[in-house]
């Protein structure tokens, strides 16, 4: 069953706000919103929905696997020569103790796909899902932090999450935990979740989890920061491809091994010509493209609504068409200059004036007749429309034939 209200975000969140959370608790501190409501989050998951998926689909290692911390499985314990899962040696793995692990479950859930796509078109930030199923009283993971900022959202049963010292401060999404160089530190905070309750972990924060008395069973939220190198690092694209200076050869002296040598031995002098080369300020256009560029690429990454868009019956375009921006479409507009881009899940648009001035009315309005698009012509109304359309934005209200049946 797909998210109802489209809000999925304000559900993770709920009662906080989204700016509230991100001013006070994103990347600073833990946050468990306790909730007393079991079925918070049935719309998105039951367990009835995991057994389906072992019923009816080929899963494969490692997309599906076990962990137990105190005894790992082996691989060829619940799979068959080609990596595929055999149910009944998972199940019965699960039985014994191991937790069961579904990573990137959207590509196999539908209602998990539509609430990762609606969370990162809101967030405008990078989304996975995984699943953990895990038997009473058992441990899958031991003490580790995560290269990304986590929500738990807590399906069914109850899990104690332990919270220790050390940790990385903010680790970049490759910095990723390495039992043989990271040990946690002494025991800070214990925190037991409920079904229906949210835990939020910021990346870096080193933890375990302990399912209580009953399987529980939890989705996993990652959610990719964009950094302020990542920013930099798009910024200094945009500028260098801009600017042919920096198609130049470094410096002679800095690169051939006998001048380098020698520039080493005058500390002081050595990068002398590399700020002379750099010595350039990042501009406002370099951070609005490099900006446009990362937040396209993440609207790229997210799936494409495709609801409806195969069982649309053909459209004939007359004036008195009505059309509306589709509710929960997940659309951000911007303009730039003559232009304007257009982001939804899974696509960009790029709209040239007089369209871009036609969409814009269309989103002032929300709902329109065709008529209204005075500056178009009949041609240029139908390509937009069906642009539109085809990108899952707009519906028709009311396609009633006109007199003269002409745009």
């Amino acid at each position: 069953m797909v998210d109802p209200d489209k809000n999925a975000l304000s559900r993770v969140l709920n009662p906080l706000t989204l700016p509230d959370f991100m001013s006070q608790y994103w990347e600073r501190e833990t946050l468990h919103i306790e909730r007393h409501d079991a079925g918070h989050f049935d719309h998105i998951l039951r367990l009835t929905d995991i057994e389906t998926l072992l019923s009816s689909r080929e899963l494969l290692f490692p997309a599906v696997q076990l962990s137990r911390k105190r005894s790992p499985v082996a691989v060829e314990a619940y799979t068959d020569n080609s990596q595929r899962i055999v149910p009944s040696r998972l199940i019965e793995a699960y039985r014994q103790g191991a937790t069961i692990v579904m990573s990137a479950a959207y590509q196999s859930l539908p209602a998990l796909a539509e609430f990762r796509r609606v969370v990162q078109a809101e967030l405008d930030l990078r989304c996975q899902t995984n699943l953990y199923l895990s038997p009473p009283g058992e441990q899958g993971f031991g003490a580790h932090y995560d290269s990304h900022d986590v929500f738990i959202l807590q399906v069914q049963g109850s899990k104690t999450f332990n919270f220790y010292e050390g940790g990385v401060e903010r680790p970049y999404s490759h910095e990723g935990f390495d039992a043989t160089v990271h040990e946690p530190g002494e025991l800070a905070e214990s925190v037991t979740i409920s079904a229906g309750d949210t835990l939020y972990i910021p990346r870096g924060v080193f933890h375990d989890a302990i399912a209580c008395d009953e399987a529980s069973l939890h989705i996993t939220l990652g959610v990719y920061a964009l950094t302020l190198r990542d920013a930099l690092l798009e910024m200094v694209d945009v500028m260098t491809q801009s600017d042919p200076r920096y198609r130049s050869s470094v410096p002679e002296e800095l690169w051939r091994t006998r001048e380098a040598r020698a520039s080493i031995d005058s500390p002081g002098q050595s990068a002398e010509p590399l700020q002379d080369l750099l010595n350039c300020a990042l501009e406002e256009h370099h951070w609005q493209t490099a900006r446009t560029r990362l937040l396209n690429a993440i609207s790229l990454d997210n799936a494409q609504d495709c609801t409806g868009t195969l069982s649309a019956a053909p459209v004939e375009w007359l004036p008195d068409t009505m059309i509306r921006i589709r509710a929960g479409a997940g659309l951000v507009a911007e303009r730039r200059g003559a232009r304007v881009s257009c982001r939804v899940p899974g696509q960009v648009l790029e709209l040239a004036d007089p369209m871009a001035e036609a969409f814009e009315q269309l989103l002032s309005c929300q709902v329109q007749p065709l008529s209204d698009w005075e500056a178009l012509n009949a041609d240029q109304k139908q390509a937009l429309c069906e642009q539109l359309l085809q990108a899952n934005i707009i519906a028709i209200v009311n396609d009633a034939p006109s007199e003269n049946g002409i745009i």
